[in-house]
């Protein structure tokens, strides 16, 4: 008993056959085996041919068959995952009216922009948990204004998957979660934004009929069938959008769970129970695959469309023709963290939602062509997706959102042990490595409404974690090579500006701080495991002279008790905080001043409290400084939260930011 599921990318079809029976893939395929091309008429533009994507689509169904060498009778349903946000349009006889504006083009910019300030901005997050900015209504209004003579034509506006399940089933529909992808759903009310409709002056009956996310949304037809091999009426019952795809195939369906995935973009996408919003509109909240359940499983998704697109490009550029990502990853280990000062922005894959939408595009920073190879190419540029998953993993924590663990595909960048071990490195988090794929979750998703599961939990069952990733490397370095990097983007984000990097001067400096930093820092490590060390042997030496004062000599006992009593004095005396003040503040300059004057009610204790989480220094760690237990630790934390009167949705770390 099988289940097919497919992924509609922009650079190619997927296509999975599993095993229902088995829990196990039988096999996996890719149409075409190189990238599809995209057409960028003007800068900022991306379109691609609806009608390719079905026939690499029918390609790779025949050769999943032909690989797998099972009977299409034997396919119980099939599901479709696809590229979120795209834009297709037929006429009355379902041909294709223009190529489709897909996800990565940033052409409705400034159409969303207006519509953000015209609907006004807390109506739009209201009720659409977004700015209409560059998603597919705005789209949809591009060729409105600019092509009258083809909007006139228009029968159906639909999302790339629902292109496909209609070539597949001759059946028009869309779903909820991808009426929210393209901002035409209505949270607040639960159905079609009549709202944005009417101010873009869309038709609603241009829109396709609403069917379940998780259900029977069609059967393929005749012609279907012998174009792809796939039987007469085998039901189509799960579609939706990659991203959401992606979470539901590694098991991320409840509150506080995360996934992530670095294809040709790159998105981190967690779960909420309620309707959330980024009041900049760097993240954006959609509708999960269940959703509908209780209307209250929202997505919220961080998408970086400079990802592995930056570093295919450097694959078919840079790399040496014979050059495999195995062979770029073998020389990307023979270079230290930081790439020896070559940092990379790789942001030019249209414009970014993480920066307000800006198009800074692709920029190369200090490259030094005496010191540097391809091998600090290849490594800055996985540094610079790296880095940019953390600046947007940051909007998500500022939202309430825990990150210490991510679950990932293993058909993406995350096969980089480099490329993940720096973002676990730099958020202090675990990466777990999911043996599947979108297309698989599509195909599992496919089994519930066809009978072959009873709930969509039993489906997503025998999901198992194949690998690790930890924090390893040496997180001072991250943090320099970031802040570098940092630097850089928000140069390039200034347009009026030098945007060639830093200067030469301040280069300088950069490089003088962080030699300083580097020295320094070694030097706090150094005193504080010191001070460890001191303690330890004190806390040893004193359990000793306790067991002697039980000893019924009494000459002896007044000698000890005195030695006691001064071992005590010692033992984490103001001479040691004052020393590791003096070495903390070589680092974080005016801490302490800072903190006693914004709160100089707070306590010695709770300063160094302070200290420590401004270190980074784990819970366990920081136990075993203040002699307590992790939950007097975690106590603690929470009388100091209250006592410094932070939302909930601040965290102390977040705090220690603006010290």
């Amino acid at each position: 008993m099988y289940l097919i599921g497919y992924d509609i990318g922009s650079s190619s079809i997927k296509a999975a056959l599993f095993d229902a029976t088995s829990n196990e893939t039988v096999a996996i395929v890719q149409y075409p085996d190189s990238e599809m091309d995209m057409i960028s008429r003007q800068s900022g533009w991306a379109e691609q041919q609806p009608e390719v994507w079905w026939q690499d689509f029918m390609l790779a169904t025949r050769k999943l068959f032909a690989e797998a060498n099972v009977k299409s009778e034997d396919v119980k349903g099939i599901g479709i995952s696809y590229q979120m946000h795209g834009l297709v349009i037929i006429d009355k006889d379902h041909h294709v009216l223009r190529p489709s504006i897909i996800w990565c083009d940033s052409r409705g910019v400034e159409i969303g922009k207006k519509a953000f300030e015209e609907l006004g901005q807390a109506s739009c997050f209201e009720r659409l948990l977004n700015s209409p900015g560059n998603f597919t209504a705005s789209k949809l209004k591009w060729v409105k204004d600019n092509e009258p003579e083809i909007y006139h034509k228009i029968h159906k506006f639909m999302l790339p998957g629902d292109f496909i399940a209609l070539r597949l089933t001759d059946t028009l529909s869309t779903t909820i979660p991808g009426l929210s992808e393209g901002i035409f759903w209505d949270f607040k009310e639960k159905k079609v934004s009549e709202h944005l409709l009417n101010y873009y002056g869309f038709e609603k009956d241009a829109l396709p009929e609403i069917t379940p996310t998780l259900g029977i949304q069609g059967e393929v037809s005749r012609q279907a069938a012998e174009m792809t091999g796939l039987k007469t009426g085998t039901p189509v019952a799960f579609r939706a959008g990659d991203q959401p795809s992606n979470a539901m195939a590694l098991n991320v369906m409840k509150p506080n769970e995360i996934a992530a995935t670095s294809g040709t973009s790159g998105v981190v996408y967690g779960i909420v129970d309620k309707p959330i919003y980024d009041d900049r509109s760097r993240v954006n909240s959609f509708a999960h695959v269940n959703y509908e359940d209780s209307f209250d499983r929202i997505g919220i998704l961080l998408c970086l469309n400079g990802a592995g697109i930056q570093y295919s490009w450097m694959k078919h550029q840079i790399a040496r023709s014979d050059r495999s990502y195995t062979d770029m990853e073998r020389m990307v280990s023979t270079v230290p963290v930081g790439s020896d000062g070559l940092c990379i922005l790789p942001f030019g894959n249209g414009s970014e939602r993480m920066l307000e939408n800006r198009n800074v595009n692709s920029h190369i920073f200090n490259i030094q062509f005496n010191r540097h190879n391809r091998g600090h190419l290849y490594r800055a540029a996985l540094e610079g997706v790296a880095f940019s998953f953390v600046r947007g993993i940051n909007v998500l924590k500022e939202m309430g959102l825990d990150v210490g663990v991510l679950r990932v595909g293993n058909d993406n960048m995350f096969q980089s042990e480099v490329f993940s071990t720096t973002i676990a490195t730099m958020l202090d988090c675990h990466i777990e490595v999911v043996d599947t794929t979108g297309a698989i979750g599509a195909a599992r998703a496919a089994g519930v409404a066809t009978g072959v599961y009873s709930s969509l939990e039993e489906a997503l069952q025998g999901i198992r974690t194949s690998m690790i990733y930890e924090p390893k490397f040496n997180k001072t370095l991250c943090r320099q090579a970031y802040n570098y990097w940092d630097s850089c983007l928000e140069s390039a984000l200034r347009p009026h500006e030098d945007t060639a990097g830093p200067s030469s001067s301040l280069q300088k400096q950069i490089e003088a701080h962080e030699t300083t930093i580097s020295i320094k820092e070694k030097e706090l490590t150094t005193t504080n495991l010191q001070l460890q060390s001191k303690n330890d042997f004190l806390n040893d030496v004193k359990k000793e002279l306790k067991e002697l004062v039980k000893n019924p000599q009494i000459s002896n006992k007044t000698r000890f008790e005195k030695l006691i009593k001064k071992i005590d004095n010692n033992l984490s005396s103001d001479s040691s905080w004052k020393a590791f003040e003096k070495h903390f503040e070589m680092i974080h300059s005016d801490f302490f001043k800072t903190l006693k004057e914004k709160h100089p009610d707070l306590s010695t204790e709770e300063i160094k409290l302070l200290s420590f989480l401004k270190m980074q220094i784990t819970t366990k760690d920081i136990a075993q400084q203040l002699n307590l237990s992790v939950r007097g630790v975690e106590t603690r934390r929470y009388r100091l939260r209250k006592k410094l009167k932070l939302d909930k949705k601040e965290g102390l770390e977040n705090f220690l930011e603006t010290i």
